[in-house]
């Protein structure tokens, strides 16, 4: 008899976040450690080189330079670290 939550094991190694969805937790993110609000329209990912843009005014951009790890490593909790951003441009 296997444990309930053996039997999604291999979905969990195979899939991963959509594009959607990590924009959505990105913007999720930046506004819970920087205190920073950034509308759906300015944040983009591409999930081929798993980097995320973010269009937004340099001072915020210097801003979110500055909490870039932090970003990333809250990002990899809630995502995994298979669907998670590497860089943020």
């Amino acid at each position: 008899m296997k444990p309930i939550g053996d039997l999604f094991a291999k979905y969990k190694l195979t899939f991963y976040a959509p594009q959607a969805t990590v924009e959505k937790a990105c913007i999720e993110v930046i506004h819970k450690v920087t205190g920073l609000t950034i509308a759906a329209e300015q944040v983009k990912y591409n999930v081929n080189t798993k980097t995320l843009s973010v269009q937004v005014p340099s001072i915020l951009k210097s801003e979110l330079r500055f909490h870039h790890q932090t970003v990333l490593t809250e990002l990899k909790k809630t995502l995994g670290d298979k669907g998670s951003p590497e860089s943020i441009r």
